[in-house]
């Protein structure tokens, strides 16, 4: 019997998984699996070796603290984060979606708590140790991008207005 110090006993199973096994969390993405591996700073995708996954210190700036989540763009083809040209976007990008996970701290805990120097049950006693999450599909509308359109297409429209009819005339 384990010592009551080691307090995960609400899910032990995925606990022994973790740390004795070495199983990684994984997360679905789009219908793609991703190993959320801490010590490498990223998602990893499970079985495409060409893709650099999405590395959470690229998308540092995606994080919301108050929710303790990423929403991201995502490139469903090569399973990679990827930024649009926001200076230039008109409209949703329509090779990309906005995908929301939580925060590699809630995503693995165990390897948090290991690259961070605290004990590997720290922080576990009051939460469900998971091994398997699904990020959320998000709608563009719901994201910052909506915002960002409406001021390009503004400043696009009041530019065009100002060249219309100016020009060389021959």
């Amino acid at each position: 019997m384990r010592s009551k110090t080691l307090k995960p006993e609400i899910n032990d199973i995925a606990f022994d998984m973790r740390v004795n096994k070495g199983i990684l969390p994984t997360i679905e993405i789009s219908g793609h699996t991703f190993y959320v591996d801490i010590r490498m700073d990223k998602l990893r995708p499970k079985d495409d070796f060409l893709s650099k996954g999405i590395v959470f210190s690229e998308i540092s700036k995606y994080y919301d603290e108050k929710n303790e989540a990423y929403t991201i763009p995502y490139n469903p083809v090569t399973h990679e984060f990827q930024e649009p040209n926001y200076k230039n976007l008109s409209k949703f990008p329509d090779d990309l979606i906005a995908v929301k996970f939580p925060s590699e701290k809630l995503l693995d805990p165990i390897g948090f708590n290991r690259i961070t120097g605290c004990d590997e049950s720290h922080g576990l006693a009051d939460k469900k140790l998971n091994l398997k999450y699904t990020a959320e599909l998000i709608p563009w509308d719901k994201t910052f991008m909506s915002d960002l359109l409406r001021k390009n297409v503004k400043e696009q429209d009041i530019f065009d207005k100002s060249t219309k009819g100016k020009g060389r005339k021959i």
